[in-house]
């Protein structure tokens, strides 16, 4: 199989980063733990991310770098992250601190940021307040009108590389009741303040990533100037809700890293170990669990890809997807892990031992990710004022003009050989009006099935009975995305203006979050199960992801599936784990590493 283009450099970085397992290297395991006990800094590892290039992928090629695509994006990160979080985590911030610059910014402040993240150093996104958490309307740090700029005043806390550093976005209070348009950001080049304006906030200690500067700053009057305004005064809340909408379709290709490493552990134990006179890898509950994580992975794979085209190509829509990635992804696969800590058994609790203790580690490291700029709460209430628009879009007869167009946009974000479009900032929208393609294109994509089944016996796979329990999944996945419509609408008019802040909003957003990774899923094959390679087009990995997706939903299954489908699943995962390749619908060949002759003191 020929991976896209837009892999080859991950491949590359990939390379670089060297084996894992090579307790000599910065971005190994060993080191990670070792790192991680005594709450230090990665130096060493961010200072060769430096060295490879990597902050030239978090600035435009507009502004003089090298991020022409999410997709390629999420696909570096992906790799530094199924090694160490602590090191993505404290690293990457320098996007995400940067994102209102690059979609806001005037040019000078964008050349200016391009240079600091360019020359190594860290940019920080100073958001939150101890007593505010991600209530942004009620910031409390207040930048006040003077000659020539502002002075700011305040606190921000539980900022990652507040300390470390050189610039900061922040989010300040510019009108004195606060409101839509009262607050503002600024771009804070720590270097010109006046030295006796600030001060930095200790160190916070946290359950995971242990080493990363989470701290914080206090201002007392901090004069900067006039061009440290990002864009208009009173705009930050637009401007912030748009950038979320990059920053949370970025995020969890760090979840897909950790989630690769806590399955690739487990499956060497569980290929290792022998318990009941035979492998543990071979017992029918351990196998299952296996799999499901694997399938797991493939589902969330799916969907942070199709957003981080998405970004591209329907920027329009991000609003709803940005929130349903970075929802769904990370949330699973913190159930995910959990589930395979109990195939580990007591190792899993372990700080040293199989795999230098690692699982521990990325079992703590990995629930940042759900809090991690924006949670689980904010994002469902991103989707659930959207839910209303959807159904009520999704309930008028499309034209075929608009079918056949969606039919375009569709293709262009999932067929991954498509090329991808420059993202345009001012494509971002605070409102899609409606307009989900994922969930929207699922009628296209039983028809195409269909269309599959009558195809000649000259294409064998995937086989006529897999085609026809695809087809059966699809209807099914529409009649729940009905049931989900019609339920909202009998919710909003029974509960009227009480709608937005109920419970049962929020059950039906991720209930969302599940049709929508379902979607992701069916579109990703049938766009690419020509090039993707023959375990892809076989098939049996969609029809696991989408009996497990519906029984998320409560369907009750129409038939029990035969077990040929789950040790299909199975022997791929063996085979991309013997082959050392990522495990994801694009298996990347990972750096390669000596046989490992590991002896587990705890045998």
């Amino acid at each position: 199989m020929r991976l896209p283009e837009q892999y080859s450099k991950a491949e590359e970085f990939e390379r670089y980063l060297g084996d894992p397992h090579d307790g000599r290297n910065a971005f190994s395991f060993a080191q990670a733990v070792a790192l991680d006990e005594v709450d230090a800094y990665p130096e060493r590892a961010c200072a060769l991310l430096d060295e490879w290039g990597l902050p030239k992928y978090y600035v435009p090629e507009q502004c003089g770098g090298r991020l022409r695509s999410y997709e390629e994006l999420v696909s570096l990160l992906r790799v530094v992250a199924r090694r160490n979080l602590s090191i993505i985590v404290a690293h990457a911030k320098s996007f995400l601190g940067s994102v209102n610059v690059w979609a806001g910014g005037s040019q000078q402040q964008r050349n200016k940021l391009a240079e600091i993240v360019m020359g190594g150093k860290q940019v920080a996104l100073a958001y939150h307040e101890k007593a505010h958490g991600g209530d942004f309307m009620a910031s409390e740090l207040k930048a006040v009108k003077v000659a020539g700029g502002y002075q700011l005043s305040g606190e921000k806390w539980l900022v990652n590389n507040a300390t470390r550093g050189a610039a900061l976005t922040v989010f300040a209070r510019t009108a004195e009741n606060g409101g839509p348009r009262g607050f503002s950001l600024f771009l804070v080049e720590k270097n010109a303040l006046d030295p006796r304006s600030f001060e930095h906030l200790p160190h916070i200690k946290t359950l995971g990533v242990r080493g990363v500067d989470f701290s914080g700053v206090a201002f007392k009057k901090s004069f900067v100037p006039e061009g440290s305004l990002i864009g208009a005064v009173g705009t930050a809340l637009e401007q912030t809700l748009k950038a979320f909408q990059l920053t949370r379709a970025v995020i969890p290709a760090l979840a897909l890293g950790a989630a690769d490493t806590a399955l690739r552990a487990t499956l060497d134990f569980a290929r290792s170990r022998n318990l009941y006179g035979g492998r543990v890898v071979a017992l029918p509950q351990v196998r299952r669990t296996l799999v499901e994580a694997f399938i797991d992975l493939l589902i969330g794979d799916c969907v942070t890809t199709a957003c981080a085209r998405a970004v591209h190509q329907t920027p329009e829509q991000m609003r709803l997807y940005s929130a349903v990635v970075k929802y769904y992804v990370p949330h699973s696969f913190e159930e995910s892990i959990e589930r395979l800590g109990v195939v580990l058994g007591a190792r899993h609790y372990l700080r040293e031992g199989h795999w230098h203790g690692i699982f521990q580690k990325l079992l703590r490291d990995n629930k940042v990710l759900s809090i991690f700029h924006a949670g689980p709460l904010l994002n469902l209430t991103t989707i659930g004022v959207h839910l209303r628009d959807l159904a009520q879009h999704r309930a008028q007869a499309a034209s075929p003009a608009d079918a056949a167009a969606l039919q375009t946009r569709l293709a262009s974000v999932f067929d991954l050989n498509h090329p991808l479009v420059d993202f345009d900032p001012n494509g971002l929208s605070l409102y899609t009006r409606g307009r989900d393609d994922f969930l929207n294109g699922l009628e296209l994509a039983l028809e195409q099935l269909r269309q599959l089944a009558q195809r000649t016996p000259s294409e064998p796979m995937p086989s006529e009975t897999t085609l026809q329990r695809l087809i059966a999944q699809v209807e099914q996945v529409l009649q729940q995305r009905q049931t989900a419509d019609d339920e909202q609408r009998e919710l909003a008019k029974q509960l009227g203006v009480e709608y937005s802040r109920s419970p049962e909003l929020f059950e039906q957003a991720e209930r969302y979050c599940t049709l929508e990774a379902a979607a992701c899923c069916v579109h990703m094959w049938l766009h690419n199960r020509q090039h993707l390679g023959e375990f892809f087009k076989r098939g049996d990995w969609l029809v696991l992801s989408l009996d497990r997706l519906l029984t998320r939903l409560g369907q009750q299954r129409r038939e029990e599936l035969p077990a040929d489908h789950e040790e299909r699943v199975a022997e791929e995962l063996e085979r991309l784990f013997e082959e050392e390749r990522l495990f994801s619908i694009v298996p990347l060949q990972l750096a390669r590493s000596e046989k490992r002759q590991e002896v587990d003191q705890y045998e």
